[in-house]
């Protein structure tokens, strides 16, 4: 199903824990209220993914010392968010998964339907087990012995959430190139 000319642009491939339900209608607030929870959490993934700029690490001045003392409270109290959350939430199970910002593949053994509309549930991170919900129609399913690959299509995107979905997956392919770099030369 997936040839070299369609893994072209912005895309990600790893797995994912990713869940689907039937969506009988769209309904344009509850549309508009995934998009925005959509962003939010493409957001706060940025942040909280980001690496501490050399230029904000000086703690030379008292006032330096506070805000390292105050950003390492913080961040203690939102890892232990974090922890109590995935704690709490049952994840689906994980599936290989190829993300683009306007469109996703994966494989699974129940599957929708071709042409079926559904909610898609995609968690991107462990360290915001919150998932990304996004509507999307069936364009194609590939029977392969008791499993399935299914390709489905993003549904109602603003411009918002795709350009969020580009950068998120511009950011996970960088990170996974350095990783391959840095387990090929043996870098730390």
């Amino acid at each position: 199903m997936t040839n070299q000319s369609e893994l072209q642009g912005v895309f990600y491939a790893a797995e994912f824990p990713l869940s689907w339900a039937p969506l009988s209608r769209l309904q344009p607030l509850q549309t508009e209220q995934w998009q925005y929870d959509s962003v939010a959490l493409l957001r706060a993934l940025a942040v909280i993914e980001a690496p501490i700029a050399e230029s904000d690490r000086d703690v030379s001045s008292a006032a330096g010392k506070s805000m390292e003392r105050l950003e390492a409270k913080l961040d203690m109290a939102l890892n232990l968010m974090m922890q109590l959350l995935r704690q709490q939430a049952e994840l689906p199970v994980p599936h290989p998964v190829i993300l683009h910002a306007n469109s996703v593949e994966w494989t699974g053994e129940t599957v929708p339907e071709t042409s079926q509309t559904i909610l898609l549930s995609l968690y991107l991170s462990p360290k915001l087990p919150q998932p990304l919900l996004l509507p999307a129609t069936v364009s194609e399913v590939e029977k392969m012995g008791g499993r399935a690959r299914v390709k489905a299509k993003f549904m109602h995107l603003n411009q918002e959430v795709e350009d969020w979905l580009e950068r998120t997956l511009f950011r996970f392919h960088r990170r996974s190139i350095q990783q391959s770099h840095s387990r090929q030369y043996g870098e730390n």
